[in-house]
């Protein structure tokens, strides 16, 4: 092979090599600690994915009972890593020993832990979730949920219309009766399930224990007309009851028309998830 011919053939090999590299950088790998970063839109933090984090498929549920949450204690959370809890007044509570409303103590969930979204982020919500009590200790760490536009009970519009919406969710409770794959969002009016400490802080109609104000409508408005009807008269109920049964308490309220407005009043709608890194937004309500 004469240097002309052999030339040719080193940088055809180059470029083969070369060519075959890019690829890592269209799926998005950082190649040296293989951590997938997420960019999104407007105003949206970006998202780390963790490497070799828990990562699946489930469902979403919904729940708020008002309960001291379990991540609060530091025997549970680790010390240092405490979710905060507050009095019936919204006053932080400092003692981390401080037992729960649900067992005749002061303390409460706050009210920073109401799912929210951020100006210049519409792909984008924030909430809180319990997790199942039997898993691993993962309380101050956080997933990303992409909703998939099918319900684990049903599939209608308002499930559809939430497809492709994402949410972070940060872990700051644990449920015994939540399953693997499963995150119970804490929303206001989102059903008190096994415990009860709300009724001092927002009375008594808060819809069916299980569900909550979203089942009551969803029952109210039946299961039997045109999806589109369906849809709007759902949401259209929804809206209406938080705003009475929240009426005066704006924190509360807000959080429960997420769950109308962003979430579509969608029940238990189903999802991909992947562990990321924490968002300094939920960090900040942790």
């Amino acid at each position: 092979m004469n240097k002309l011919v052999f030339l040719v053939y080193l940088l055809s090999l180059i470029g083969l090599i070369t060519s075959a590299c890019d690829c890592c950088d269209q799926c998005g790998t950082d190649s040296g600690n293989d951590v997938v970063v997420e960019h999104l839109s407007g105003s949206c933090p970006e998202l780390t994915y963790v490497s070799g984090g828990m990562s699946g498929n489930g469902y979403a549920t919904r729940y708020w009972d008002c309960c001291k949450p379990s991540c609060s204690w530091s025997n549970n959370a680790g010390w240092g890593n405490e979710a905060r809890h507050c009095d019936k007044k919204m006053n932080r509570i400092s003692d981390n020993n401080a037992r729960s409303m649900c067992d005749g103590g002061e303390s409460t969930t706050c009210l920073t832990q109401v799912p929210f979204t951020i100006d210049g982020c519409d792909e984008l919500g924030f909430a809180f979730a319990s997790v199942p009590g039997n898993g691993p200790n993962v309380c101050g760490k956080c997933f990303l949920l992409e909703f998939t536009g099918e319900g684990k009970y049903e599939t209608r519009l308002n499930h559809r219309k939430l497809k492709g919406k994402k949410l972070v969710v940060m872990a700051s409770n644990i449920g015994y009766d939540v399953v693997n794959n499963q995150f119970d969002i804490m929303i206001p009016g989102g059903g008190v399930g096994i415990f009860n400490g709300c009724a001092d802080l927002f009375g008594n109609n808060l819809g069916a224990q299980y569900g909550g104000l979203l089942s009551d409508c969803e029952n109210t408005v039946g299961y039997w007309m045109d999806d589109n009807s369906m849809y709007t008269q759902r949401k259209e109920c929804l809206v209406n009851k938080c705003n009475s049964v929240f009426a005066g308490k704006t924190a509360a309220k807000e959080g429960c028309l997420f769950l109308a407005n962003y979430m579509e009043a969608a029940g238990n709608p189903l999802i991909t998830f992947k562990q990321v890194d924490c968002p300094q937004v939920l960090k900040d309500r942790y």
